[in-house]
C-alpha cells in the first residue's frame, strides 16, 4: 500500500512512518485512539502539510494521502457513493498550527461522497488538542451536525456510533436507489496565445460564457468558472497540474459532481482528469451532443442525434472512464431514442452503419420534395445564424405560424418550410434551420448534413443575427465560416439584424465590415419586417423576367425544362402547341428564346 496525495519532497522515512499506518486497526467500537491521532499529528507537524486517513466500518485504514481533503485521491470513497445509504468510510484529517473546527470543504466533501464521518483534528502548540465531527443528519440528508470538540484521548464512541448507525438507516428509509440530483457543474476555459479579443474581451471569455448558457440549457447548476491561461494545452489534461488542483478544491467546496471542460478532449484526456478530480468529465461537444439528445422530435432529427453520439465515442472507446462506467444517467449519457449506446465497438459500428442507411433514405425521400418543390419554380429561402438569434420567431412572424421558439439554444433541430407571400405575385419558400454555434462539432454538421442541404441548394440565405449581442459581428463571421464548410459560401446572402428592440446607448450595434445588404427587425414584434421583404424580392425577382411562349407539342423536353428551371404562371393549349406563361431568371433565357411570343 502506498502513500498517496502531494508527496513531492517528502523524505522517504516519512513515507514510510506512513505506509506503516495501513498494519494498525482500529477498534470497531471506536473512531479513532488516542496513539493514531498523536502518530499522525507529528508526522503533520514535522511536514507542515496535512495527513488525511480513510477507515472503513472493521477499522481498517484504506487510504493515506499528504495534502488536505481536497486534494487527494477519494477513488476508494467514490466507487461506494450512493444516494440511498452511507459510503461506511470515514475520514481523518489534521489541521497543523490550527484548531480542529470544521471548513467549509469539510462539511461538502461529507456531504458529496456520504461519509460517515468526518473528523478534524486541531494541532497548537505541537500536540493534537482537539477533534471535532461532522456526521449526516438525522432529519435533512442534504444537511449535517457538527459535533465536539472531543479530547484525543476520548475512550466511549456509543453516541457516535449510533447517531452514524441511525443516519445509515435513515438515508436507506426511502427504500429504492433514486437518479441523482441536478447535476452541479463546474466549467473550465482555456486561453492560449491564439485566442482573440473581440470587442475588449478575450475569445476564451465568450466561449466560456456561451458554455454557461450550452450547460443551462442541458439542465446542469453552474456553480463555478475556472480559466486556464497557458501558452499551448497540455497533451494529458488539457490544463496544467495546478489548475487541476484548484479545480479538485473547487468540486469539495462548491458540491459539484459534474466537471465540463470548454475543449475538445481526447478518451484518455477525459480520463485522466476524471482520475484526478474524481468527478465525471464532459468535453464542450458531449454537451451539445446531449442538448441535441434532448431535443431531437422527429425520426430523422433523432437518427442523426444518434449517428453523432456514436461516431463521437468510438474513437474514444478506450479511454472513456467515469462517463462510460458510472451506472443511471445524466449529462453527456442521454440518448435521443430508447436504446442505450453499446461500448462494444463491433456494435456501435454495425449502428453507425444501420443509422446511415436510414439517413440515406430519407434524404432520397427528401430529394423527391425537393424535386417537387424545384419544379414549381419556387425560390427557396434558407434561414440560418447562430443559435438562439430568433430564426424560429422569425419564420412564426413572417409565415404566421407557431413553430416552437423559445429563449433558449438549440430549440429548433428540425428543418420546416413553409409559404411565404412577399406580395401580390411572388412568393418563397422559407426554411428553418439548426442554430449555430462557436466550435460546432464537425461530426454534428456531418450529421446534419442531409438537413442542412436545403442551405446549400437555396436560391437565397438569410443570415439572422442577435443585433443586441455585443459579439454580433463575430456571430456574423462564424456563420460565414460554416456556410463556406458546407459549400454555401458563394450563395448570395442577406445580413438581417434582429432584436433591434433591445438596443441601448450600452450595446448599439456595430458591423464595420460588411460589404452586403443589412435589414434591422425585430420578428417579436413586427418591425421591419415589409423592408425585409422587399428586400428579398428584390434580390430574387431583379434578375428575373415574365414570359410567354408557345411549345410545340413535340418539344415536350422544353416543357420538362421549364417546370424545372422556371416558375410557371399559367399553361393553355390548343391543336398544336402548349401556351406557357413563366417566370425564370435573364440568364436562361437563351435556352427558350426560340419558343418565346413578343407582343
Amino acid at each position: 500500500m502506498k502513500v498517496n496525495g502531494e508527496i513531492e519532497g517528502i523524505r522517504k522515512t516519512i513515507l514510510e512512518e506512513l505506509e506503516a499506518l495501513y498494519d494498525l486497526s482500529i477498534p470497531q467500537d471506536s473512531l479513532w485512539t488516542e496513539d493514531l491521532i498523536e502518530t499522525i499529528s507529528s508526522i503533520s507537524l514535522e511536514i507542515n502539510r496535512e495527513i488525511a486517513l480513510y477507515l472503513d466500518r472493521k477499522g481498517n485504514i484504506t487510504d493515506v494521502s499528504i495534502g488536505n481533503n481536497q486534494t487527494v485521491s477519494l477513488s476508494s470513497v467514490e466507487g461506494k457513493r450512493s444516494s440511498l445509504r452511507l459510503s461506511g468510510i470515514s475520514c481523518i484529517h489534521t489541521h497543523p498550527n490550527s484548531i480542529g473546527v470544521l471548513s467549509l470543504a469539510d462539511i461538502s466533501s461529507l456531504k458529496s461522497l456520504r461519509l460517515d464521518a468526518m473528523l478534524a483534528v486541531g494541532i497548537r502548540e505541537g500536540f493534537a488538542r482537539d477533534i471535532y465531527v461532522g456526521v449526516p443528519s438525522l432529519i435533512d440528508k442534504n444537511e449535517v451536525e457538527i459535533m465536539g470538540p472531543y479530547s484525543p484521548r476520548k475512550k466511549d464512541f456509543t453516541e457516535l456510533l449510533e447517531h452514524i448507525s441511525n443516519a445509515d438507516k435513515f438515508f436507506r428509509s426511502d427504500g429504492n436507489e433514486v437518479e441523482d440530483e441536478i447535476e452541479r457543474a463546474l466549467l473550465v476555459g482555456l486561453q492560449t496565445q491564439d485566442s482573440r479579443e473581440l470587442n475588449g474581451i478575450n475569445e476564451a471569455d465568450v466561449s466560456l460564457a456561451e458554455l454557461d448558457e450550452l450547460a443551462r440549457t442541458a439542465g446542469a447548476i453552474v456553480v463555478g468558472h475556472l480559466m486556464q491561461k497557458l501558452k499551448t494545452r497540455n497533451s494529458r489534461t488539457i490544463i496544467g497540474q495546478g489548475k487541476i488542483e484548484e479545480l479538485r478544491m473547487m468540486a469539495q467546496t462548491t458540491e459539484a459532481n459534474l466537471i465540463i471542460i470548454d475543449e475538445e478532449l481526447s478518451g484518455t484526456q477525459q480520463r485522466n482528469i476524471e482520475q484526478a478530480v474524481g468527478l465525471k468529465v464532459l468535453s464542450r461537444t458531449s454537451l451539445i451532443l446531449d442538448i441535441f439528445a434532448q431535443r431531437a422530435r422527429s425520426r430523422e432529427g433523432k437518427l442523426q442525434v444518434e449517428l453523432a453520439q456514436m461516431e463521437y465515442q468510438l474513437p474514444r472507446l478506450m479511454g472513456m472512464g467515469l462517463e462510460l462506467s458510472r451506472l443511471g444517467g445524466g449529462i453527456g449519457t442521454r440518448g435521443p431514442g430508447e436504446t442505450k449506446l453499446e461500448t462494444d465497438r463491433r456494435v456501435i459500428r454495425t449502428r453507425i452503419t444501420h443509422l446511415k442507411e436510414q439517413l440515406s433514405d430519407i434524404r432520397r425521400q427528401r430529394g423527391v420534395l425537393r424535386s417537387d418543390r424545384q419544379k414549381s419554380g419556387i425560390p427557396v429561402v434558407s434561414i440560418v445564424g447562430y443559435t438562439n438569434a430568433g430564426k424560429s420567431t422569425l419564420l412564426n412572424t413572417l409565415c404566421e405560424e407557431t413553430i416552437l421558439a423559445e429563449d433558449k439554444l438549440f430549440a429548433t433541430l428540425d428543418t420546416t418550410t413553409r409559404k411565404l407571400l412577399l406580395n401580390d405575385s411572388s412568393t418563397v419558400l422559407l426554411t428553418d434551420t439548426v442554430g449555430f454555434i462557436r466550435k460546432l462539432p464537425h461530426n454534428l454538421l456531418d450529421a446534419f448534413k442531409a438537413t442542412l442541404e436545403e442551405v446549400v441548394l437555396s436560391d437565397l440565405v438569410l443570415i439572422v443575427a442577435d443585433a443586441s449581442d455585443l459579439q454580433v459581428e463575430d456571430h456574423v463571421r462564424i456563420v460565414d465560416e460554416i456556410l463556406e464548410e458546407l459549400g454555401a459560401g458563394k450563395k448570395p446572402t442577406l445580413v438581417v439584424l434582429n432584436k433591434v428592440d433591445k438596443l441601448t446607448e450600452d450595446n448599439l450595434v456595430s458591423i464595420l465590415h460588411e460589404d452586403r445588404q443589412i435589414v434591422e427587425i425585430s420578428a417579436k414584434l413586427g418591425y421591419g419586417l415589409d423592408p425585409l421583404k422587399q428586400a428579398i424580392e428584390n434580390m430574387l425577382y431583379t434578375n428575373r423576367v415574365r414570359v410567354k411562349l408557345a411549345v410545340p407539342f413535340s418539344d415536350g423536353a422544353a416543357i420538362s425544362w421549364l417546370h424545372t428551371n422556371s416558375k410557371i404562371i399559367d399553361v393553355s393549349y390548343d391543336e398544336k402547341s402548349t401556351f406557357v406563361e413563366a417566370e425564370l431568371a435573364k440568364n436562361l433565357l437563351s435556352k427558350i428564346e426560340g419558343y418565346m411570343i413578343r407582343d
